[in-house]
């Protein structure tokens, strides 16, 4: 098994083919933006010029049995030299068994890719043990604070565009890492500015706003303080004024990550965090149910204002 960090992925993706493909693939960890952009390419290369109807096989792991999932693996591809079978929510699958006889001889002639994303580290571990040498296991970390300038960067490049120093350190703090809201930002950034091809500060300010960052900042402190009532009430307040769940979820991701290291919240908020420095099993507690509210308010039918509420009840200590 190789062992691959999201960078090391990408530059094995772009220089192979779907030949130089491994034929097992695990992606694991918080950072879903990655572990899709990944997927993306795999899907594209492999079934490049293959009718999909017939090469292609996407299951989920609580809806699905592993007998039918390795069979599907082992078929033979229909006019494609590969076919690919995506396996999301590897974790849940509940007999492993016969996924585990595949992952001893894997089909040469299939792309496996198992997604377990956001699972607990005793799964993931039970997945990776599982995989061949020739399998590629990779865990997408959130980007550290440090690493989101040089992102934005990227995200604004690969579109042609170019962005003032100002511009990009205004946008990484508001948003806090979240690298798949940042990209749906600045596409907004670029319908904004048209024609032109240069991002300055005021074009991000203008586009994105302040996002209602004092009160986010209060809604932070009030959670960390173990103060449900206050955190809930400044909750629907900033809901009310129109505040985007997903974007708050932002905000308060990059808040926690901050008080678990100690430092001081963002001078976007015009003060320091009176927020306590967390400890370590906070911190723990708090990230699973920031990754549980993400992975809600993308892909559950709960109302985006329930998962927020539940949240910040989860935050402060409520429950």
């Amino acid at each position: 098994m190789r062992k691959l960090t999201h960078k090391t992925l990408f530059d094995h993706l772009e220089k192979s083919g779907a030949a130089g493909f491994a034929p097992v693939y695990l992606f694991t960890g918080e950072e879903l933006y990655f572990a899709d952009r990944a997927l993306s390419v795999i899907t594209d290369k492999t079934l490049a010029g293959a009718p999909k109807d017939f090469n292609l096989d996407i299951f989920y792991g609580k809806d699905s049995k592993a007998a039918e999932v390795a069979a599907q693996a082992s078929t033979l591809p229909m006019m494609a030299d590969k076919r690919l079978v995506i396996l999301k929510e590897a974790d849940k699958l509940r007999d492993l068994r016969e996924l585990k006889e595949y992952l001893q001889a894997p089909s040469p002639d299939c792309v496996f890719t198992m997604l377990a994303m956001g699972a607990d580290r005793s799964k993931e571990r039970t997945l990776s043990d599982m995989l061949p040498d020739s399998a590629v296991f990779v865990h997408f970390w959130r980007p550290r604070d440090y690493e989101i300038p040089d992102i934005v960067q990227k995200l604004v490049r690969s579109s042609g565009f170019n962005i003032d120093r100002g511009a990009v350190a205004y946008f990484s703090e508001t948003l806090s890492g979240n690298v798949a809201l940042m990209e749906a930002e600045l596409n907004k950034v670029f319908n904004l500015i048209g024609e032109r091809r240069h991002i300055k500060e005021e074009d991000v300010r203008e586009s994105v706003g302040d996002f209602g960052l004092p009160a986010v900042f209060e809604l932070s402190d009030a959670a960390a303080a173990g103060n449900a009532s206050k955190a809930v009430e400044t909750l629907e307040r900033l809901l009310r004024d129109g505040e985007e769940p997903l974007k708050l979820l932002a905000i308060l991701s990059g808040n926690w990550r901050k008080m678990a290291a100690g430092d001081e919240l963002p001078a976007g908020a015009g003060r320091k965090s009176s927020a306590r420095k967390i400890s370590d099993d906070e911190a723990v507690r708090a990230f699973g149910c920031l990754m549980k509210a993400d992975r809600d308010l993308k892909g559950s039918p709960v109302p985006p204002r329930l998962v927020m509420e539940r949240l910040v009840l989860e935050l402060s200590g409520a429950f």
